[in-house]
């Protein structure tokens, strides 16, 4: 009898049983929210305040608006309810598409923890966003015509984490 090695793969493609997509998108999405809001609303406002106007700022309260969008779809998710991510999905995929924009030359400062990698390997930065971009539009999609988000979800989700494994120093927290 012929054993496969990888159960869990078909035609050279992962399959992933439902319940553990969604433990993977729940953890991941708990992962970011916590990464995101670690310090507590006052501290992240006073560290905000730290930081000159523009891009810096501005990406910074982006991705704590993502981490708040995260936190309702790993809710929906573990629910089962994708109607109720389809706002939070939606303004994800409308972060996305300027995300990009958020890193001019040079925007880094004191209290950024943007790597120098997004600038010195730029073409990487460019296209993981454009792939995250693409995942956030499948997400907000799915949510939209309330169809199960396990998957995209967890694709969304995971292409945060590589960006910020790859491109975002660490937090002191972290």
């Amino acid at each position: 009898m012929n054993h496969d090695p990888h159960p869990f793969r078909r035609g050279g493609t992962k399959v992933v049983p439902a319940a553990a997509a969604t433990a993977i998108a729940l953890a991941i999405a708990a992962t970011i929210a916590a990464t995101l809001g670690a310090s507590g609303a006052g501290a992240a406002e006073k560290k905000n305040r730290d930081l000159p106007p523009g891009p810096i700022a501005d990406r910074v309260a982006a991705m704590e608006a993502i981490g708040k969008d995260a936190k309702v779809i790993a809710a929906a998710v573990r629910d089962g309810k994708p109607g109720e991510a389809e706002k939070s999905a939606a303004d994800i995929a409308s972060a996305m598409k300027r995300f990009a924009t958020m890193f001019p030359d040079g925007s880094t400062a004191p209290g950024s923890r943007a790597k120098a990698d997004i600038w010195s390997d730029r073409q990487a930065f460019d296209d993981l966003v454009a792939h995250q971009e693409q995942a956030a539009e499948a997400l907000a999609a799915a949510a939209k015509a309330g169809e199960d988000l396990h998957r995209p979800s967890t694709e969304a989700f995971a292409d945060c984490k590589s960006c910020h494994d790859q491109f975002r120093e660490p937090s002191e927290d972290d």
